[in-house]
């Protein structure tokens, strides 16, 4: 996001300050037009109101001569004798008052015939004898005129028409005289429509157009309000004028300066800081902040020297294999992609090293003796490598290296040393008697490199070296190509069938025995898979499930293949069985309902949920909440490799288990010649059982071990010293359908 300069700051202000008085004006404007026009409004209705009056006044005016004339005798005589009716239409009727100004009168026979025409003022010479309540409006010459037809009775109480009479009149003059109006405007009386019509005389307001009289004191009230708005818009801007000018003498000028010495300090942290009386602001904040700054300059400057150093220790420490100190699978990721984004290198050579057989000389010495080992083989791979050369440990006991610009030969050098390093090492002085070698595997690109595919190339060169009759070097050529259905996938899609199939699923009870008695109180679950001519191991099954994310899905499998084993009543799961769990699974609704089901169906037997403590489990709160559904269940819980995990006592505050099985490499610490590791067990191994945990020692290979958990008060053990003296030897079963 762009950042505000003070001098666009300062520009903003005065735009908004000019916005803000605009909007008001803008509103007081809109404001006293909706009230004018709200004024209008009110007065066109109260004009219509007046001219509706006036109508009704003029309605009755017309009704009352009308009835006078008819009921007068000279209008009967002239109607039987015309001879003088000229006179009488022009001056008699005037000199008596029966007819005002403005309006002319003829008198007409029974048949609507005119009896004298009149020269100056144009009268219809025939009657339209009808209802004799309407009015006729007709225009002449462009001007409006209303006539009123009246019937003149032979005398006034008769019915007996002796005749009519005829009222012409100026429609708006008379409305005029009619007045005063104080909403109509008179002047602007008129009619909508130029058209003869006959209506109603009440209706005539229908037909006429007029416009209310402007209010005064409304007009003076908004001429008075917008020479105040001026004035206010006047004075608003001088104030912002003032204020901008103050703020850009006490505020911005000061920040310029503020931001200036800072980025000085930032160009030269050492440099002096300015003296207080050469600069000064004016407003004490300012000031406050300023000498605050340069008190704490020095202060900063050393922490994040410090932060800086430190910084460089966790870089460093995050691409750094703990145990043996050089780079690990993050640096080599890293390293990886910035050397295919360099352009420059043309070629890279990848090398693969892999110790052979190191999980047999693992368990067979112990993780300390497999620890000097890898320490070992680090120390000898770094020391041949090329000045520039990284080696990495990518995990257990494989390592690799990346030498970019470097073709196969020079490659295939460097690792015929390395394997003669290694030859060389005296790895005796561990207790190891067999020898250490190593698999190698090369593999060459040339640009555009693809790391990735060169990875997997200098995987086949390796898996190629590790076969017997083969060197163990091995480079990569396009021959090894077939090799790579065998390397990607005979495991794994051993792994998904025995998902897909669970009677594919072998296991190996062993017996879990009650101490001292070692009496047989239940058998874990040691699983296997059948792979064309030899049998899969944990070691390899749990790698492709953790790789793949499989690990509800194996759990799953395994739970249905020891349910038919149940179901089978296998005589050594009579007492009941152990079942691992990983630590994806024990978070998942659909294992703990398998589980929950399969105790269900075998309530008799027991059944214990081992959690293996190897694996990280982030959904604390579920696992603890799916933990309690199991035990209340009838289940009980064993949080299984105890010692060897991410965070032992952390698990076991965290989450309501029964049993506790300690991880070999924690018993085996129970016989060495260091009595501070037999003591930090057997304190660790108490406190435990204090709390009111059963204690499982795993790895009980010998009767000297045997005899020391006893002691300690370890109430369950297994390994291969039990299995040789438990009643009944264990067994690898197939797995047995239902």
């Amino acid at each position: 996001m762009r950042k505000l300069k003070l001098h666009q700051l300062y520009g903003l202000i005065l735009l908004l300050v000019l916005a803000l008085w605009a909007a008001l004006g803008l509103y007081a404007h809109l404001s006293l037009r909706h009230l004018a026009q709200r004024s209008e409004a009110e007065a066109s209705r109260q004009a219509l109101v007046e001219i509706g009056a006036a109508v009704a006044e003029l309605e009755r005016r017309l009704e009352t001569i009308t009835q006078q004339l008819a009921a007068w005798d000279e209008t009967r005589q002239h109607l039987n004798n015309p001879e003088y009716y000229p006179l009488w239409r022009d001056v008699r009727v005037r000199h008596t008052g029966l007819l005002p100004e403005g309006m002319r009168v003829a008198l007409y026979r029974p048949d609507g015939t005119i009896l004298a025409r009149d020269a100056q003022v144009l009268m219809p010479a025939r009657l339209s004898l009808q209802d004799p309540r309407r009015v006729m409006l007709r225009w002449e010459q462009g001007k409006a005129w209303l006539y009123r037809v009246f019937p003149i009775p032979v005398h006034p109480d008769a019915r007996v028409i002796l005749g009519y009479g005829l009222i012409k009149l100026d429609p708006l003059a008379e409305l005029r005289t009619l007045g005063p109006y104080r909403y109509a405007d008179p002047a602007s009386f008129g009619f909508r429509h130029h058209a003869d019509t006959t209506l109603v005389l009440s209706a005539l307001t229908n037909h006429l157009r007029l416009s209310a009289r402007p209010d005064p004191s409304l007009q003076s009230i908004l001429q008075e309000v917008h020479r105040l708005t001026q004035y206010a818009v006047i004075l608003a801007l001088a104030l912002a004028v003032l204020f901008l000018v103050t703020l850009r003498q006490l505020v911005v000028r000061p920040m310029h300066r503020l931001s200036a010495e800072i980025g000085a300090l930032r160009d030269d942290p050492q440099r002096e800081a300015p003296d207080g009386e050469a600069i000064r602001f004016h407003l004490w904040e300012l000031e406050q902040l300023r000498r605050t700054f340069l008190d704490y300059h020095h202060r900063l400057y050393s922490l994040h020297r410090e932060v800086q150093r430190s910084s460089e220790l966790f870089y460093r420490q995050a691409r750094q294999d703990a145990l043996t100190g050089v780079y690990n699978r993050r640096a080599f990721d890293e390293d990886r992609m910035a050397i295919e984004r360099d352009k420059r290198v043309s070629e890279c050579t990848l090398i693969l090293f892999d110790c052979d057989h190191f999980k047999a000389i693992n368990d067979t010495y112990g993780h300390p003796v497999g620890d000097l080992v890898i320490q070992a083989l680090a120390q000898c791979l770094t020391s041949v490598l090329r000045a520039d050369d990284r080696l990495y440990r990518l995990g257990g006991d494989e390592f690799a290296s990346l030498m970019p610009g470097a073709s196969i030969e020079t490659a295939l050098r460097v690792a015929e040393r390395c394997q003669e390093q290694v030859r060389r090492h005296d790895f005796s002085r561990y207790g190891i008697t067999e020898p250490v070698t190593l698999s190698i595997g090369l593999a060459h690109g040339a640009a555009p490199l693809d790391l990735t595919q060169l990875h997997r190339h200098a995987d086949l060169a390796m898996y190629r070296a590790k076969q017997p009759g083969h060197s163990k070097i091995a480079v990569y050529e396009e021959a090894l190509g077939r090799l790579a259905a065998l390397v990607d996938n005979r495991e794994i899609s051993a792994v998904y069938e025995a998902i897909r199939r669970p009677e594919l699923l072998q296991f190996r009870y062993q017996p879990v025995v009650r101490l001292p008695g070692l009496v047989p109180a239940y058998c874990e679950a040691l699983c296997r898979i059948r792979c064309e001519d030899r049998l899969i191991g944990p070691g390899a099954i749990f790698a492709i499930v953790q790789n793949r994310r499989l690990d509800v899905e194996f759990d799953l499998a395994v739970i249905e293949a020891i349910r038919r084993d149940l179901a089978a009543d296998l005589a050594e799961l009579r007492q009941g069985v152990s079942i691992n769990v990983s630590g994806p699974g024990l978070v998942s609704d659909q294992v703990i309902a398998a589980l929950l089901h399969l105790k269900a169906q075998f309530p008799q037997r027991k059944l214990v949920v081992e959690i293996t403590e190897t694996a990280l489990i982030t959904q604390m709160d579920k696992a603890t909440a799916n933990i309690a559904r199991l035990r209340a269940a009838g289940c009980l819980v064993a949080l299984d490799d105890f010692g060897s995990g991410y965070s032992s006592l952390r698990y076991l505050a965290s989450m309501p288990v029964d049993m506790v099985k300690f991880d070999m490499s924690l018993i085996h610490l129970l016989v060495k010649e260091d009595p501070r590791e037999r003591l930090i067990v057997q304190d660790i191994a108490q406190i435990i059982a204090t709390a009111g945990y059963e204690l499982v020692a795993e790895g009980i290979e010998t009767p000297a071990l045997l005899e020391q958990v006893i002691a300690i008060g370890f109430s369950h053990a297994q390994g291969y010293h039990l299995d040789r003296i438990a009643l009944k030897p264990p067994t690898l079963k197939p797995h047995s359908a239902a």
